[in-house]
């Protein structure tokens, strides 16, 4: 019985996912094990949650984010160089197989499903090769991933995906370009079985956007969220969408009942001017018919908790940008904040863009791509230092995370949501993030007195 060993590094800097109380498995590696014959013994390594220590194996499937990649590539060189079979793939590796191809024996470019059985079959007669090029497969003929394969009892919440790709090709994502524009869904039934199956209380909806891209999408999303309670599923959802989800109460209302409890909802600015930048034209949109505040008001006095997601330090920001975010944010009862840095990944227009212009920073590859995790400056941006950015940050986020602040933003949570469940895993969200903040190289650096003088506005 040939020996098939999954591992899922991870950068050495956590957040999000890797903390026990917010801690969600990778789907990738359980897809693949469904896909494998049954023959196969199958073992999975996820570095979020356990450290790498070697294991033999007859053959090693390797998977890894921008970030993690540099790590990645540790691992399957310690493999390739014992002469057992390594294949990687991944977003990064997709944008970037030659590089890759220099620490492993082949690369699944795309989506692996489709080619994964012709990997093992190459494998099995000797004759891996170097490439495999997966397509965009039609997500009906998806197995269940085997959740089995996975250490379920450290992971707090469980993840499922409905559907993938996106149309709107956001200059700074690469989901357009690794899973294409067309929006495909799965079986609903599959999703209601599956979903019936997951052992966990919280759920992941991995989806870059469960309602989709158009009427059409909206109407599945809702007849999903109906077919949930009909069936009697008692779960507590985090998913994420776009500002369109704040425009429908039919939509908040089936999703509140359904246990939706916290949206993460991509805002990206309030800066008409870097929304543009970002290809953000669904935002900017809605910035400019100041609809922002409403959306958030619809959610949040729906039952659910907003998780506003920001982009700070481009070239169309400046000092001020920090404290106008704040009390944006202040101002409209954002429940939870992901303030991160612009970063230009593979595969993305905003890289082309850098790239281009000979503006990266970062260039010493594969090492500095462990930089390339959304919490550091890799270029200079137009208006700014690098060291202004990440005083803005530390600003920013003192203040946010400032007890004051805490008591006030949870209360807040508590009276408008009108549900414990909904405060108290916002606040754990948020104690979560604090505890990335204060434990990073940047607010050690930074946290200088007097430093915030620059940044106030009044």
């Amino acid at each position: 019985m040939p020996k098939l060993l999954l591992i899922n590094p991870s950068n050495e800097h956590k957040g999000l996912g890797n903390t026990r109380s917010t801690s969600w498995p990778p789907l990738n590696l359980p897809y693949i094990a469904a896909l494998t014959p049954r023959h196969y013994d199958i073992e999975v390594i996820d570095e979020n949650i356990e450290p790498f220590t070697y294991k033999d194996a007859d053959i090693v499937g390797i998977t890894a984010y921008t970030s993690s990649v540099t790590r990645g590539y540790e691992i399957a060189r310690i493999y390739r160089e014992k002469g057992i079979p390594t294949i990687m793939g991944g977003i990064h590796v997709s944008m970037l197989p030659d590089e890759a191809l220099e620490y492993c024996d082949a690369v699944v470019i795309g989506e692996a499903e489709g080619v994964w059985a012709k990997v093992l079959m190459d494998f099995e007669a000797g004759d891996l090769q170097p490439r495999y090029q997966g397509d965009w497969i039609d997500l009906y003929d998806l197995p269940s991933p085997r959740r089995d394969i996975l250490r379920t009892d450290f992971y707090k919440w469980g993840s499922i995906q409905t559907s993938r790709g996106c149309p709107l090709n956001c200059s700074f994502c690469s989901v357009t370009a690794f899973n294409g524009k067309r929006f495909r869904r799965r079986s609903l039934d599959d999703i209601i079985e599956e979903l019936s199956q997951i052992p966990q209380k919280f759920v992941l909806l991995t989806d870059d956007n469960i309602i989709g891209h158009n009427e059409e999408d909206k109407a599945w999303a809702k007849a999903f969220f109906t077919r949930i309670r009909k069936e009697g599923i008692k779960k507590y959802f985090f998913a994420q969408s776009s500002m369109q989800f704040g425009e429908d109460q039919e939509l908040i209302k089936l999703a509140a009942r359904a246990g939706m409890k916290i949206l993460f909802v991509g805002i990206e600015s309030i800066n008409p001017e870097s929304l543009k930048s970002y290809n953000k034209s669904l935002n900017l949109k809605r910035l400019l018919k100041n609809q922002y505040f409403e959306h958030i008001s619809n959610i949040r006095k729906g039952g659910i908790a907003v998780l506003g997601a920001f982009l700070l330090g481009n070239d169309d920001d400046t000092i001020p940008s920090f404290d106008r975010t704040l009390e944006f944010i202040r101002t409209s009862h954002i429940d939870i904040i992901q303030v991160t840095k612009p970063t230009p990944l593979p595969g993305t227009t905003f890289w082309e863009q850098l790239a281009g212009e000979g503006r990266i920073l970062k260039t010493n590859f594969p090492q500095d791509w462990e930089d390339y995790r959304l919490t550091k400056m890799v270029y200079k941006p137009a208006k700014m230092s690098i060291k202004d950015v990440y005083e803005g940050f530390t600003y920013l986020k003192k203040r946010y995370f400032s007890w004051p602040e805490t008591v006030r933003r949870t209360l807040s949570t508590l009276f408008t949501t009108r549900d414990i469940a909904t405060t108290i895993m916002a606040y754990k969200f948020n104690q979560s993030y604090r505890k990335a903040f204060v434990e990073s190289e940047h607010f050690k650096i930074y946290n200088r007195p007097g430093f915030e003088k620059r940044f106030k506005s009044h």
